[in-house]
């Protein structure tokens, strides 16, 4: 068996809760544009300062908020009553691999400062994901009795071996150890990558063998198990990754098996002695940005070759070419049936358009807010 290969090891997710106050004047505001939204069927995008973070506001909230506003780069919920956090946000990995985890999280409280709330933040870390992304290491279904994990130990007779082992015909494809406050995920990422039809995670990766597949670990820590090993802020949680990815790779492990019934006792195995030693960085790449772009273009592509592919089948040429030009003669009498014209739903799409934050610094300045 080759050696493991460590492609890329950095944090996959961060939410956090935010305390304090509103700014004046801002639950009006977003009633408001929740009501276009609703009236218009569109979501609304709001911008808030030069090259800042732009969210697209929803026409409906989210569990006990409100107001809910999304993007490639994050999830704001706003507005929720006391006991709950006014504020709830989720930073995205695209986000997260576009600008570094560290400079995300202080660019969300900076924004949060200028534009939500109306003093300084206070961020509280409510769940964070580190991963490593490993080649030279194909987990069978024979492997999920040799992990040893505290969880899943004292859960062995309530958890049957379906609801956490997981098969793709008859290869495996992840496991999965433990739930609630700390939760591990083994699993194929370039197989959940191809059926998701994402490919920016693949810049990453350094020095990948494009014909083999890629493993990935992944420790999902939520904000009881982060308080209790001393991170109660993003700034704290992001420090210390490495320390809890140390405490994730003790808490999960995966042995070789000899005689002894003490599976605690079994020894390391050597692929998983490597992943322990993985640097949890903040790998990061310009190239998401485009990425990102080019498969919202394929997804696109691909419902146009199932609209011109039925179109051909109603008598027109079986060229795509011949399909499209026949919707043509028929578009200026559907679009003056709408009252609407084509340029301006073109420039109405364009403006709600929200992508990945680009590589460079995102300068937030307090100003009013703008559709």
């Amino acid at each position: 068996m080759e050696d493991l290969k460590i492609l890329s090891a950095g944090v996959d997710t961060l939410h956090c809760s935010v305390r304090g106050e509103l700014q004046d004047g801002l639950l009006v505001f977003l009633e408001a544009l929740k009501e276009e939204s609703q009236r218009t069927k569109e979501l609304q995008v709001v911008t808030w300062g030069e090259q800042s973070l732009s969210v697209a506001l929803r026409p409906h909230g989210w569990r006990s908020y409100p107001f809910w506003a999304s993007s490639p780069n994050i999830e704001v919920a706003i507005g929720a009553p006391a006991p709950f956090p006014p504020v709830f946000i989720q930073a995205h990995s695209a986000y997260l691999h576009s600008r570094g985890a560290d400079q995300a999280a202080a660019e969300i409280s900076e924004w949060l400062a200028a534009n939500v709330m109306r003093d300084e933040p206070v961020l509280g870390v409510s769940r964070l994901d580190l991963y490593c992304d490993t080649q030279g290491w194909l987990p069978v279904m024979e492997d999920f009795e040799k992990f040893h994990c505290r969880a899943v130990r004292r859960r062995t007779y309530s958890v049957p071996i379906y609801d956490q082992a997981h098969l793709r015909g008859r290869r495996a494809s992840g496991f999965v150890f433990g739930g609630g406050d700390l939760m591990a995920r083994c699993y194929d990422k370039t197989m959940e990558l191809s059926v998701r039809g994402s490919e920016w995670p693949k810049a990453l990766w350094v020095d990948w063998d494009q014909d083999q597949p890629v493993w990935r670990v992944e420790f999902q820590f939520r904000r009881r198990s982060l308080v209790s090993l001393g991170c109660s802020t993003p700034a704290e949680a992001l420090a210390s990754r490495q320390e809890l990815w140390h405490y994730g790779t003790q808490w999960l492990s995966l042995r070789i098996p000899t005689s002894d019934s003490n599976r605690a006792r079994w020894p390391e195995a050597r692929e998983w002695a490597a992943i322990c030693q993985a640097e949890i960085g903040s790998p990061t790449t310009p190239l998401v940005r485009d990425m990102v772009r080019s498969a919202d273009e394929l997804r696109i592509i691909r419902g146009l070759v199932g609209y011109a592919s039925s179109l051909a089948a109603l008598g027109a040429a079986p060229g795509v070419g011949a399909a499209l030009a026949r919707t043509v003669p028929g578009v200026p009498s559907y679009l003056e049936r709408k009252g609407e014209d084509f340029a301006a739903i073109v420039a109405r799409k364009r403006r709600q358009r929200v992508e990945v934050a680009g590589a460079g610094r995102c300068r937030v300045t307090e100003r009013e807010p703008s559709i």
